[in-house]
């Protein structure tokens, strides 16, 4: 804007130097000009737009001035209400946590006292129910649960007929070891002989065969009364099993032309019957029973 007022200036400082005039019109041109205060001298109308021009952009200016204002404040006013907001929230949740607290703590108070009321109510009953008896010469009778019965079933080895059959198993494998062990025992020669030919020393024979022959009567022995029979029948099935794998069974036939059966057979029928007392036990005929049931007698009595 300052350069338009500048270019109508020099074009009539121009226009006063190409046209000769008298001193005082130069002047009063040049005088208009410049300030613009006579009005019988008319004005270009550039210098009147720019002069236009720079008021508008005064007011421009101004109005922008007053409208970053108005928008600094109204910025402020809304942090201003943010906050306030966000003040009145917090209260408005304490608000709310405090009454929830009030309301619990009212209830638990009003459940004491409802509590207390009809207890105190019980016991007024009970006292006049006491008052009415007493003065009836009434007597109330106390229940007394009856004893829960317990039921003991007995195993099927304790009744007779499984009895009778367990201890007639162990009658035959104790027969059995005692006959063994006796012959092992009378005929020394003859077991030295077998422990040799299964590869033992016949030094370690003769005294291998004191610890099988009594071995096997005493197995016979706890076998017939019935004591320690599981770990006795274990005893003689695995003495079962190694008799007939170093004596009876080899790289040829059990079965043999003109005899019944087959090789090895009573051993084998042996170690069968030695499974049945380990799997399931002496019996009531025997030691190990009598000891069982002593032994639920006292558990039941303590």
């Amino acid at each position: 804007m300052s350069t338009a007022i500048e270019d109508v200036t020099n074009l009539v400082v121009r226009t006063d130097r190409s046209e000769p005039s008298t001193p005082n019109q130069s002047r009063i041109v040049r005088a208009s000009s410049l300030a613009g205060a006579s009005p019988a001298i008319p004005r270009d109308p550039r210098l009147l737009q720019a002069e236009q021009a720079e008021y508008d952009a005064d007011a421009a200016q101004q109005e922008a001035e007053a409208a970053r204002t108005a928008a600094e404040q109204a910025a402020a006013r809304a942090a201003s209400a943010k906050a306030m907001a966000e003040r009145s929230k917090a209260e408005l949740a304490a608000a709310r946590e405090e009454a929830r607290a009030k309301a619990e703590a009212a209830a638990l108070a009003v459940r004491l006292e409802r509590e207390e009321l009809d207890d105190a109510v019980a016991a007024a009953q009970a006292e006049r129910q006491a008052s009415r008896d007493e003065k009836l010469g009434t007597v109330r009778t106390v229940e007394i649960p009856e004893p829960q019965i317990v039921t003991v079933t007995k195993p099927s080895t304790d009744r007779f007929p499984g009895a009778l059959a367990l201890f007639l198993v162990r009658l035959a494998l104790a027969a059995f070891s005692g006959i063994v062990g006796w012959q092992s025992l009378v005929d020394r020669q003859a077991t030295i002989d077998a422990l040799a030919y299964i590869g033992l020393d016949p030094a370690m024979a003769g005294s291998a065969v004191w610890v099988v022959s009594i071995g096997l009567l005493v197995v016979a022995f706890f076998l017939l009364v019935g004591l320690g029979t599981r770990v006795f029948s274990a005893v003689l099935l695995i003495g079962a099993v190694v008799f007939m794998t170093f004596f009876r069974f080899g790289p040829f036939s059990p079965f043999i032309e003109g005899q019944f059966g087959f090789y090895g057979d009573r051993d084998v029928l042996l170690a069968v019957l030695s499974l049945v007392p380990l799997l399931m036990g002496a019996g009531r005929f025997s030691v190990d029973a009598q000891m069982r049931l002593r032994r639920q007698r006292t558990k039941l009595a303590g």
